[in-house]
């Protein structure tokens, strides 16, 4: 029997197994932290209905990167959030701030 993966981009998910049980993101007034961010991605991950492998496949990392990311181990490179946030259409937004 084949196997079907099927890729989508922007919010669908993937198919290629059993389904994955959405996890809540973090309140968005809670500090930014590597561990907020990572619980961020894993909501998003879930909510999107991709496994682990998939995902990380789909971002271009490995398995064992990515799960080190949505648990805000420390040490990854920024340019690989930032893949895994794009991948996941997810972005980071600044704001203005006041001199005083």
């Amino acid at each position: 029997m084949k196997k079907e993966i099927i890729f989508f981009l922007n919010g669908i998910g993937m198919r290629n197994g059993k389904k994955v049980k959405p996890t809540q993101p973090p309140l968005f007034n809670e500090s930014i932290t590597l561990k907020t961010i990572g619980k961020f991605i894993k909501a998003r991950r879930t909510q999107q209905g991709l496994n682990t492998n998939d995902c990380a496949m789909l971002c271009g990392i490995s398995a064992y990167t990515l799960n080190k990311i949505e648990n805000g181990f420390e040490g990854v490179k920024l340019i690989t959030l930032l893949q895994i946030m794009e991948a996941l259409g997810m972005e980071i937004k600044m704001q203005e701030w006041d001199d005083e």
